[in-house]
């Protein structure tokens, strides 16, 4: 079996991630893969191609005399482009939903608006160019292509089916590969860490991670300032550092921002963090609540979209409502409080991450759907 994987960026983003994952995991399981990207974001090799050349590129002889190679695209800057290419091929086609850009007029979340149930119009509320066309194309397209669907959240599946109710869709929560490193750090471990990070020993930091850092609107990132000045006020010691930005600043020696890291340089903040705060106002199913997860590191987030798939509230982690400034910051703020507290969310959130969200979790059903995609 081989699969072909195709994403926008070539490796940042969640997006790119789950299928680097995906691809590193089928590929212990004599599963070949290859894949193509739309915009280049480092300086390793792979194949860049514009969203009218995908299908053609696929469209080997061989895989068109044998039909042994499913197309498993991830995402597009332009998603009608894209479609179209394969409108007229009999591909093995798969669509993973990493975020709404398919069912809405091009916008990753609809948020508030409700225009994506019924069609969108020209005037859209995120003032996106021809959402009207963009939406009835893709419509078309997916009605034509009937290809196989997924969605890592159950939430975003809900609005899939309520939209094109005879879509093959199928729910695979995403999954990150396990870390290596003690579950529950230890207070000598976390403090060497922050020596090595250069953060204060005795400071509680709360970490804050989004792809585009405070401009990440959807993920947040324009309240981070709002909760840090209402979560340093009521911890003094407390340090915070944000992750996802262009470059590194320091203001006043206790809000660090750092630019996108690799996963292990993400990690190593991770240990060295007491508690992510995660204010996502629209999200599928980000995988940096499954890292902190997997590591033993308790999230305080808002209950948006996907999310509330992953935490359990007050189980595996504290919840707000979405857009609650003042409620996620005394979240945290119970977190650093209360070690004890965060200990037992972070077991918990382990634990959960052990039973639901390790790789063979998903590779192995993502191996099985595959398996069962009709020859033609």
């Amino acid at each position: 079996m081989h699969v072909h994987h195709h994403t926008t960026l070539q490796s940042q983003g969640g997006t790119a991630q789950v299928a680097h994952n995906l691809m590193a995991w089928l590929s212990r399981h004599d599963v070949t893969g290859s894949h193509t990207y739309e915009i280049q974001d480092d300086a390793s090799p792979g194949q860049r191609l514009p969203p009218i050349a995908v299908a053609e590129h696929v469209r080997t002889p061989d895989n068109l005399a044998n039909n042994t190679t499913t197309i498993h695209l991830h995402g597009s800057a332009d998603w009608p482009t894209c479609l179209d290419g394969f409108a007229a091929t009999s591909h093995r086609l798969v669509l993973t939903l990493h975020d709404c850009r398919l069912f809405t007029g091009g916008c990753a979340y609809p948020l508030d608006c409700g225009l994506w149930k019924t069609g969108c119009r020209e005037a859209c509320p995120q003032k996106l160019p021809n959402p009207a066309l963009h939406h009835q194309v893709v419509f078309r397209l997916l009605e034509m292509l009937r290809p196989l669907l997924i969605s890592p959240s159950a939430w975003l599946s809900r609005m899939v089916r309520e939209i094109h109710p005879q879509a093959r869709i199928h729910t695979i929560p995403n999954a990150v590969p396990e870390s290596l490193g003690p579950a529950i750090k230890s207070s000598e471990y976390k403090r060497d860490v922050k020596r090595e990070l250069g953060i204060d020993a005795a400071g509680k930091v709360v970490l804050f991670v989004a792809h585009g850092g405070k401009q990440a609107m959807y993920k947040g990132g324009h309240l981070w300032e709002r909760l840090w000045k209402r979560v340093k006020q009521g911890e003094p010691r407390a340090v915070a550092v944000a992750v996802g930005g262009n470059a590194i600043h320091r203001h006043g020696g206790d809000f660090i921002e750092l630019p996108y890291l690799d996963r292990e340089r993400l990690l190593r903040c991770m240990d060295a963090s007491d508690v992510l705060i995660y204010p996502s106002l629209a999200d599928n199913h980000p995988l940096i609540i499954l890292e902190a997860m997997s590591r033993g590191l308790p999230c305080a987030a808002f209950a948006s979209g996907g999310i509330p798939e992953q935490i359990v509230h007050e189980q595996s982690g504290l919840l707000s409502p979405p857009g609650d400034v003042v409620r996620l910051a005394a979240s945290v703020l119970d977190i650093l409080g209360n070690p004890r507290l965060g200990r037992q969310l972070a077991q918990a959130g382990r634990d959960r991450f052990i039973r639901l969200f390790q790789m063979d979790h998903m590779g192995r059903r993502h191996l099985r759907l595959y398996a069962d995609l009709p020859r033609s």
